[in-house]
């Protein structure tokens, strides 16, 4: 494998001077740079990162933590961050915890043993872990900004989507339609996250008494079988709710289905809203109405605040941003 002496020699030049010429130092004329960049490209040279790092240098990668990669949201999350960070030439590395405290912490860990440059930490539901993390990555000299946390008072950057509000303007959305009474649906993972309490939260806001409408969430499984069953459970009710806000896309068209087996119309007899605006939602029999959070914007949003972190520029500063959700009317309501 070619070394970084190898492309100096071959372009008769010292050391010193190729690696400035590869890390874009302004120093070095455009004409060397040009003609070592492509020596080191016709000898397939690869930097030694770990070398960089050992020399002080930073590893220009970023960790992101996530606690699934199944669902669109986080993958969502992943790709936009990725594009951002690209464009200035910083790689993502990513940890799947899979809602597991334990693997939190380890991946942390891990992250730290591999000289990363800065940690995205996406949906930490323990405020006490997430306190805990961003001292221990201080100490390290590494910036951590958490995502999505839906914590509040953790003494650390933090950019999330306003689900409460999100969930106001869809409860209004339906009232705005004659809705009298507005189910919830949910899974467990999404009792972790505190959507049914932001549901309330949401009832309460508009007006309207938490203890008159009903959640149900499934404590064994999820996504669109989720979904369905709970579906099932509300509709086999004496009486049910006219309306429905699920915990995300998948549990929607879940319910969806069951509504449409038993005979019932959408939205004309009832009426259903996701969230998190997954890829499928557009193209169902009948367009899913649902919560759109603003990934893209929290991607660039994030990237930026942590290249400046990375840099020392806002070394001091703590930021805890705040971003609004869109309610996307299509067909279901």
């Amino acid at each position: 494998m070619a070394t970084l002496k190898d492309v100096a020699e071959k372009a008769k030049v010292s050391i010193s001077t190729a690696s400035r010429a590869l890390n874009g130092s302004p120093n070095i004329s455009e004409q060397t740079t040009i003609l070592i960049k492509k020596i080191a490209e016709e000898l397939n040279y690869i930097p030694n990162t770990t070398a960089q790092v050992l020399a002080g240098k930073r590893s220009n990668i970023v960790g992101i933590i996530v606690p699934e990669i199944n669902s669109d949201y986080f993958s969502k999350m992943i790709e936009s961050i990725e594009t951002e960070l690209q464009k200035n030439r910083y790689s993502l590395l990513i940890a799947n915890t899979y809602y597991d405290s334990d693997k939190e912490a380890s991946a942390l860990d891990n992250f730290i043993n591999h000289n990363i440059d800065g940690i995205f930490l996406a949906c930490s539901i323990n405020n006490k872990d997430l306190k805990h993390y961003n001292r221990k990555l201080s100490l390290h000299g590494i910036p951590l900004i958490a995502l999505d946390t839906r914590l509040e008072g953790a003494d650390c950057n933090q950019i999330r989507v306003d689900d409460t509000l999100g969930m106001s303007m869809a409860v209004y959305h339906l009232l705005e339609r004659g809705h009298k009474r507005i189910g919830f649906i949910s899974d467990y993972i999404n009792d972790k996250q505190l959507r049914p309490d932001m549901f309330r939260q949401a009832l309460i806001n508009n007006q309207l008494n938490p203890a008159k409408s009903q959640v149900i969430s499934h404590q064994t499984c999820r996504f669109e079988q989720a979904g369905y069953e709970v579906m099932k459970i509300f509709l086999s009710q004496p009486s049910y709710p006219t309306a429905y806000i699920a915990g995300y896309d998948d549990i929607a068209i879940g319910a969806m289905r069951a509504i449409t087996e038993s005979g019932l119309r959408i939205p004309e007899d009832i009426a259903i809203i996701g969230n998190d605006n997954g890829r499928a939602g557009e193209y169902l029999h009948k367009k899913l109405t649902t919560l759109s959070p603003p990934v893209e914007k929290m991607a660039q949003v994030g990237v930026d605040m942590m290249l400046k972190l990375i840099s020392g520029e806002e070394k001091n500063m703590i930021h805890h941003i705040s971003l609004i959700p869109e309610l996307l009317e299509r067909e279901t309501t």
